[in-house]
């Protein structure tokens, strides 16, 4: 099983649903960085298997991320104009 991690439980939950209605096998659970300290900025660990080329492609579909991941966004995330008060 290889790795993929997510930062809203919403996408991981997406995915989950896609990758088993394909017949994958997959666990999901929270995973904390070192160092971390809110539980609640933790982030989602999917486990797939087998992982192959079309679980990297849902992947980018679905906003995860992979370690050692070198790919770019296709485009980078909205940023407000203006400090918020």
């Amino acid at each position: 099983m290889s790795a993929i991690y997510f930062d809203t439980d919403d996408d991981a939950a997406e995915i989950v649903k896609a990758l088993q209605s394909e017949g994958y096998s997959t666990e999901l659970r929270r995973e904390s960085f070192a160092g971390e300290d809110d539980s609640e900025d933790r982030a989602w660990l999917l486990l797939v298997d087998p992982f192959d080329e079309r679980v990297i492609e849902m992947v980018d579909v679905y906003g995860g991320w992979m370690p050692g991941d070198e790919r770019l966004p296709d485009r980078p995330a909205d940023l407000p104009d203006s400090p918020l008060r």
